[in-house]
């Protein structure tokens, strides 16, 4: 989740409702065939040669400065990604198997299109939080391709659903506990990646046999030093 203070001026206030409203009004919405689904995501697209295919979904303040950073590494690194803009996306509430879909579609378009097969998933903060809720609902063929997952700035709390308060770091109603959902993945290759300074992430907590721990400086920013974010990403997805 985005790192704010509480937003108690009217501005701040008034500009982050602007924002959602000009966003809500281009929401993906949900659509028939399983192309119409994925042109409606409006995936962000980073090629590259590689045998392998990454999905980034990215923070709720929507695909910005780490993401594509983290993306542009992974493609030089021989990795082409496709981005989810989560605050996009989340804004039009997803079941977890709605999300599934959505994600199992976006991965057989560009398996077909771009010839990959084997799958790796990353997450960054609401991305990380929401992906432990979407794997388990794959179809088990798709589940079979996916070769790693890694969550970057995990917080204890995911919903699939955008909240203002998402922006405060306060759960919602709907919110559900990330760790449990993250263990109940456990045979499935998985990476944590946080800050030394982060307060709220949840992977530090968990067992070293569930998920692979890399700390790195900074807090939920890392210090703006997106180039060793992607390089730590990048080994991760490589193991």
């Amino acid at each position: 989740m985005v790192k704010i203070g509480a937003c108690r001026g009217g501005m701040v206030l008034r500009a982050a409702l602007a924002l959602l409203a000009t966003l809500f009004l281009t929401a993906p919405s949900q659509a028939s065939s399983p192309d119409d689904r994925v042109a409606a995501l409006r995936l962000v697209e980073t090629s590259a040669p590689g045998d392998t295919l990454a999905v980034l979904y990215s923070g709720d303040g929507g695909w910005g400065p780490l993401d594509r950073d983290v993306a542009k590494v992974l493609a030089k690194g021989g990795v082409p990604v496709i981005g989810v803009d989560s605050l996009r996306y989340f804004l039009t509430p997803r079941s977890p198997q709605a999300a599934a879909d959505d994600l199992t579609a976006s991965l057989r378009r560009y398996q077909r299109s771009w010839g990959r097969r084997e799958v790796v998933l990353v997450g960054y903060s609401f991305g990380a939080d929401a992906l432990p809720a979407i794997v388990p609902r794959l179809p088990p063929d798709v589940r079979a391709q996916v070769k790693t997952m890694v969550l970057i700035g995990t917080g204890p709390d995911g919903d699939l659903a955008f909240h203002l308060n998402s922006w405060l770091n306060r759960p919602s109603a709907d919110s559900y506990p990330v760790a449990p959902a993250i263990e109940a993945l456990k045979g499935l290759p998985m990476t944590c990646i946080y800050g030394d300074k982060e307060r709220r992430d949840v992977c530090a907590d968990l067992p070293a046999t569930t998920i692979r721990q890399v700390r790195l400086a900074g807090s939920h920013h890392f210090n703006g030093d997106y180039e060793a974010l992607g390089r730590a990403v990048l080994r991760a997805v490589s193991l």
